[in-house]
């Protein structure tokens, strides 16, 4: 999911009907009951455990961690009691450890040491990992840790004054140092951003409540691999044809991107047609769903990432699932997008706490 629809997710988070109960959890970018039933049917179908065995040559080194059912408990109570319907600046000033029981404590713990063990395993001690649930990151955690304000104000530093004024430039320090943000070397570091994160708390409410006989969740544990932000991008496949293709992080124009734009296309597509598209129809995977894809060492190496439900409730990046569903679903053959040249006004699709670190 792209830090454009993090912020979205964020910005939505209140709404005019209150939560009632665990049966009808407003899930940020669900606006009706029906999609809601739809994502908690879908996304089951691709979370990570589905698939990484199939692509496992296409991805991050990844292991998977146990996340019990009694742990996600923890983590919703948690969220609940500190976290919920708080703005950034609270969250980041309530430290969950001086406001858990023995029991939670305890039951951290226990996960912390678990945890590690699995970390440790993956990076052995020399290397950074990336941590998520079996289908979403704790994405919006940097958001609200003080840690990413001075992640942001490092990038922007590397400018010359002048530089350091443009949106554009802001907007691409942000998103690194939000990506920068997620890499961790301890259990710690995950536990802590993951009881911060608003993501995290909807996807286990969804798993650990309206879905718990099917509950099947990890700590899904990768090697975390730099990928630079403009080289990161949405794929849409449609009855297992790669139909269209986005710039993943929008809000920024990247002028290689642009000049390479037909290279990167047929590289991503002849990728996903050759590695990936008859691993999966072999596997009996879903025929429609929604692919991210990353583009490292100039272009060497391609990385398969994730895979998300085709459902309006996923990212449409680019695309308009409102106005333009028939090119994602292939009427008009294959097609590629990316911002061509810098959004004036991109700021203003940001939140105003991220807004805060911009400078004007």
């Amino acid at each position: 999911m792209s830090l454009s629809d993090q912020l979205k997710a964020i910005r939505l988070r209140k709404v005019t009907d209150p939560i009632k109960d665990f049966s009808s959890p407003k899930t940020a970018g669900f606006l009706k009951e029906e999609e809601i039933k739809a994502y908690e049917k879908s996304v089951l179908n691709v979370n990570t455990e589905i698939w990484l065995d199939v692509l496992r040559d296409e991805t991050f080194e990844t292991v998977l961690c146990p996340f019990e059912l009694h742990e996600a408990q923890v983590f919703l109570d948690i969220y609940q009691r500190l976290y919920l319907n708080k703005d950034s600046a609270e969250v980041i000033t309530t430290d969950w450890r001086d406001h858990v029981t023995d029991d939670e404590k305890s039951c951290l713990a226990t996960l912390s040491t678990r945890l590690q063990t699995f970390i440790t395993k993956l990076t052995k001690h020399d290397s950074y990992a990336f941590v998520k649930t079996s289908s979403r990151s704790a994405k919006d955690a940097p958001l609200v840790q003080s840690k990413f304000k001075s992640l942001y104000s490092e990038r922007l530093m590397t400018y010359s004054k002048e530089k350091r004024r443009d949106e554009n430039i802001q907007i691409w320090c942000l998103l690194e140092a939000a990506f920068q943000a997620l890499k961790v070397k301890n259990a710690d570091e995950v536990i802590d951003m993951f009881l911060r994160s608003e993501r995290i708390y909807q996807d286990l409410l969804l798993a650990a409540v309206n879905q718990k006989e099917k509950y099947h969740e990890h700590f899904v544990i990768r090697k975390f691999v730099d990928i630079d932000v403009d080289m990161e991008f949405r794929g849409f496949v449609f009855a297992y044809e790669l139909v269209a293709l986005s710039q993943y992080n929008y809000l920024i124009c990247s002028e290689r991107l642009v000049k390479d734009r037909t290279k990167i296309a047929d590289s991503v597509k002849t990728y996903y047609d050759q590695a990936v598209k008859e691993k999966l129809k072999n596997a009996k995977f879903p025929d429609n769903f929604i692919v991210d894809f990353a583009i490292c060492d100039d272009g060497k190496k391609i990385w398969m990432i994730e895979i998300n439900p085709f459902l309006e409730t996923t990212d449409g990046a680019l695309f308009s699932w409102q106005h333009e569903r028939h090119l994602l679903e292939g009427a008009e053959g294959f097609q590629f997008r990316i911002t061509e040249r810098p959004r004036p006004g991109a700021k203003t699709m940001l939140p105003q706490s991220v807004k805060a670190l911009l400078i004007a």
